[in-house]
């Protein structure tokens, strides 16, 4: 009894370490404002938002604007990957693409 206990709880705290990751679209332009499909390239970023399953869930649109901020005057992403990270108690989404400023001509 006390083997299959430790069993258990091993399985237990095994289980809480680990995470999942969801591949949930790619993309070839996204954005979160309106945007022409023109312009100057910018560098790859990467932008997140994660909560606490107690406290909420995460916003995509969150994650996909500290993306696009990272790149000063960028206003879209081009061939991008959105995630979703899920962890236990805790959920991430996270977004990676090449910036683009589609003012810039």
């Amino acid at each position: 009894m006390k083997k299959f206990l430790v069993l258990v709880v091993l399985l237990v705290v095994a289980f809480s370490f680990s995470a999942c990751t969801y591949r949930l679209v790619d993309f070839t332009v996204i954005s979160s404002k309106n945007t022409e499909i023109k312009g100057k390239v910018g560098k790859r970023v990467k932008g997140s938002d994660g909560k606490c399953v107690f406290l909420g869930i995460p916003n995509m649109k969150e994650a996909i604007d500290r993306a696009i901020q990272q790149e000063p005057g960028a206003d879209a992403l081009i061939d991008g990957v959105l995630y979703q990270k899920v962890y236990p108690y805790y959920q991430v989404f996270e977004v990676e693409g090449t910036a683009i400023n589609t003012k810039a001509r």
